[in-house]
């Protein structure tokens, strides 16, 4: 009798853990609906800023253009936007800023049907778009 329950228990965390990574995203590319934009047409440039894995696990990144915040990426997701096409400055800044730092910022001269590629990563105690 003790044998089929420690089977009925082996059957159940094994259908729990199946149930629960069933849910779980793989993929470092997917968007989720808040950091996805449409892609970028022949009459605009196309943004896409990566987040690395080791940015933080309780950590965000707010991503803006323009002085607007148009994403707040979590861990595994990507941005991916278009630009109209001229000047643009991106700024990125991990949150919560614990560190009291600066939003990383980098300036963009946008041509149309061109795509700007960058990842957000640790650099030191700097946050960098490399």
């Amino acid at each position: 009798m003790k044998n089929y329950n420690w089977y009925g228990c082996g059957l159940l965390i094994v259908a729990l853990a199946c149930a629960t990574l069933s849910g779980c995203e793989t993929s470092s590319t997917g968007a989720s609906s808040a950091a996805s934009a449409p892609m970028a047409s022949t009459n605009t440039g196309r943004l896409i800023i990566r987040r690395v894995a080791n940015l933080g696990t309780a950590e965000m990144l707010n991503v803006s253009i323009d002085g607007k915040q148009v994403a707040t990426i979590p861990r595994g997701q990507t941005y991916n936007g278009s630009l109209s096409p001229g000047q643009h400055v991106v700024s990125v800044l991990a949150i919560p800023n614990q560190l009291n730092l600066r939003p990383t910022k980098k300036t963009l001269s946008v041509q149309a049907g061109q795509t700007y590629s960058f990842t957000a990563m640790w650099q030191g105690n700097r946050l960098v778009l490399m």
